[in-house]
């Protein structure tokens, strides 16, 4: 009797390991954690997106996003609303520059890459991704205020403070890619220097292999932080197109003037003119019944009208 109870309450544990088998999600891998009196703790193997793993009976597994992430500063809808807001390069004889706010996207995919000892992934989550709960949503979001915002802030004040105010607001040149480049090459650098390594990679990345491209970041907008500086630069610019239509409706006056005196000076051209306006009176005098036509001996037409 005691056999057969030990072989039922056997067949039952078989039974419920079976049952409780792990599934990565499609857009998760698993890393599969040994736990127990046993086995002490230690990592195991890496669980695919959307494959079938071992059973965590005693066991843990932590799941982390295999999906392209963002990272997003804007003033509706962000991850953060509030701008970068950095001075600027100074303009001649000036002390400091102008503040600007710089409002920015980063696109880029966790390091999942998995070999047999866990590869990259298994480091960030020992390393980072632990201390945070990186494997949760709420939990990930701190991650990236403790790991991408810092960085994102220093790289972007270190890098925009070589340019000037006017040119980035007004893009002058297409100068707002430049810095771009300039901004996401420095991040990625500084951002696997501050983590300990190529835990974050661009959307060309590619999990089933090691190499990790840069993160991609885009200058979404740059704005003045003082409205009022906005506004005086518009005034300024107002006023310069004013001036330059009041000196482009002077000069076509004085050319017009030019020309006038050109002519007026021409005799043919006052010849013309005179005779212009003869064969006008004469047509005005042939269409009117008490208007006379006479020409006189020298050829000159005299026009009588009663």
């Amino acid at each position: 009797m005691k056999v057969k109870i030990l072989a039922t309450a056997a067949a039952f544990g078989l039974l419920l390991v079976a049952g409780c088998s792990t599934i990565a999600e499609p857009d998760q891998v698993g890393l599969y954690y040994d736990k127990g009196n046993s086995d002490g703790y230690h990592f195991d193997k890496c669980i695919d997106p959307g494959t079938t793993g071992d059973s965590e009976w005693n066991n843990e597994v932590v799941y982390l996003p295999t999906s392209l992430r963002t990272w997003n500063i804007a003033p509706e809808h962000g991850d953060d609303n509030k701008a970068i807001t950095v001075a600027t390069k100074p303009e001649p004889s000036q002390p400091s520059g102008v503040q600007v706010n710089v409002w920015v996207t980063t696109n880029f995919y966790l390091n999942t890459y998995c070999d047999a000892d866990g590869g990259v992934v298994k480091n960030f989550w020992e390393k980072v991704g632990r201390r945070y709960g990186a494997n949760t949503d709420e939990g990930w979001k701190a991650m990236l205020f403790a790991t991408f915002e810092p960085v994102l802030q220093k790289t972007i004040q270190d890098i925009i403070r070589t340019y000037g105010a006017d040119d980035l607001v007004g893009n002058v040149g297409g100068v707002r890619e430049k810095a771009q480049q300039d901004v996401a090459t420095e991040f990625t650098t500084e951002l696997q220097r501050t983590v300990g390594g190529a835990f974050f990679c661009g959307p060309t990345f590619n999990r089933s292999k090691a190499e990790c491209p840069p993160v991609e970041l885009l200058i979404r907008d740059i704005d003045y932080t003082d409205p009022g500086i906005q506004d005086a630069r518009n005034a300024k610019q107002k006023a310069i197109e004013q001036a330059a239509a009041a000196v482009a409706t002077a000069q076509g006056e004085v050319d017009a003037a030019k020309k006038r005196g050109e002519l007026y000076n021409n005799p043919a051209w006052v010849k013309l003119q005179l005779a212009q306006a003869q064969l006008e009176a004469i047509k005005a005098c042939s269409a009117n019944p008490n208007c006379t036509i006479i020409i006189g001996a020298d050829g000159n037409v005299l026009l009588n009208q009663k």
